[in-house]
């Protein structure tokens, strides 16, 4: 057991302005998953990173037979499922085999972190903000095919859905994946308060501070540190403020479980022996006591969850470029094939085939035809919309 360190259009005219100058006043400054296996089944929770079976912390979930399931607790289809998107999965005990970890998904849940009015964009800076909270791009935040520009195409006023993960340490949420979403979606936030004031029954997120007064459904025992879901509305008048109309559920609970993987961001941190990741509190007292861990530091950590304790029989920091280095991957039928085969469709995903250091397995580049079935690796591509193909295999 031991510590080492290895190195996320909808409203115009006087609403998007009213709501772009309230962020740009709110704002002036300024992911993560898991795996964890134990008696008859598993939990994995994090970004998707693959389809064929769906991806999430290295291991392939089936999802064949899988229900599928909103935030709401809406059934929804496979086919609703997107790379980058935060998912909750329950599933057979993993097992390790030659083509690696594997296991068969009862059910996949996926949420997101914020829903709600684009304010101020900074293409240069590589964010924008959204409910006066600074959401930060980076190379493996993928964008839906609908939002053309990706960053450069966002505007205030837009209504979108951001996967992501909070960075406590510098008060933003750094994105998974940004779709566009309906006005009927309401704004939505989910994230750790960072300061509560219930005399004048207030709490703050990230830079910003929100009223639940009148709000339903306030925790009993609310309190600083304590990660909140929140439905929230504007009210513009006679200032702008958020103002929140009812609290949800911020952390599932989840079964004691053996074998638990998990890797995200430090939310929360006492000591070496004592922190939480994502809001999910670990024990790591059993552990010769490791030097560079804090608050915001994305680590990996592997043991078994007792009473919602993670308790640690390993620890490891991940540098972002080991989640930038891993990449996308895809297995399946080829959809449709665009005009010259520059591109194809894979599960719902365009694939670039024009990158110079592209290479063919077992077949060549005139064998990719609709019907055909191949596993693609590789990288989002510049506008983060499509994936560009760094191998293609024939099967």
């Amino acid at each position: 057991m031991n510590i080492s360190v290895t190195s996320s259009a909808a409203l115009r005219g006087l609403l998007s302005t009213s709501l772009a100058l309230f962020t740009a006043a709110a704002i002036v400054a300024g992911c993560g998953g898991g795996v964890g296996s134990g008696g008859t089944g598993s939990f994995a929770t994090g970004p998707i990173t693959g389809f064929g079976s769906v991806i999430v912390g290295g291991v392939r979930f089936d999802d064949s037979t899988a229900e599928v399931e909103d935030l709401d607790g809406t059934r929804r289809s496979r086919d609703d499922l997107r790379l980058g998107m935060t998912v909750e999965i329950d599933s057979s005990a993993i097992t390790n085999g030659s083509a690696g970890a594997s296991a068969t998904a009862s059910r996949i849940r996926f949420e997101s972190e914020l829903s709600g009015l684009v304010g101020v964009v900074d293409v240069a800076g590589g964010s924008f903000t959204l409910l006066g909270q600074r959401v930060t791009v980076d190379a493996t935040t993928v964008f839906d095919q609908g939002l053309v520009g990706g960053l450069a195409g966002l505007r205030p006023g837009d209504m979108v859905e951001v996967y992501a993960v909070f960075d406590s340490a510098q008060q933003r949420y750094r994105a998974t994946r940004v779709e566009s979403a309906s006005l009927a979606r309401g704004l939505r936030l989910r994230g750790p308060a960072h300061e509560v004031n219930t005399a004048a029954q207030t709490l703050r997120v990230g830079g910003v501070s929100y009223s639940y007064a009148g709000a339903s459904g306030v925790p009993a025992a609310l309190a600083v540190g304590q990660f909140v879901r929140l439905r929230l509305e504007a009210d513009l008048l006679p200032t702008p403020r958020w103002v929140i109309r009812s609290f949800g559920t911020a952390l599932r609970p989840l079964a004691d479980a053996d074998g638990v993987k998990i890797e995200g961001l430090i939310s929360a941190y006492t000591s070496p022996a004592a922190f939480s990741v994502n809001g999910r509190a670990v024990d790591a007292s059993g552990l010769v006591p490791g030097a560079g861990l804090g608050v915001g530091v994305r680590v990996e950590v592997e043991g078994s969850l007792r009473n919602g304790v993670l308790r640690a029989t390993r620890v490891e920091i991940k540098s972002d470029d080991d989640v930038v280095g891993r990449g996308f991957e895809l297995d399946g039928l080829i959809t449709s094939v665009n005009a010259g085969g520059a591109s194809f469709v894979l599960r719902g995903v365009t694939v670039n085939t024009g990158r110079p250091d592209l290479r063919y397995e077992d077949g060549t580049a005139a064998q990719i035809i609709s019907g055909r079935r191949v596993e693609v690796r590789g990288v989002l591509s510049a506008d983060r919309r499509s994936v560009d193909a760094t191998r293609i295999r024939f099967r």
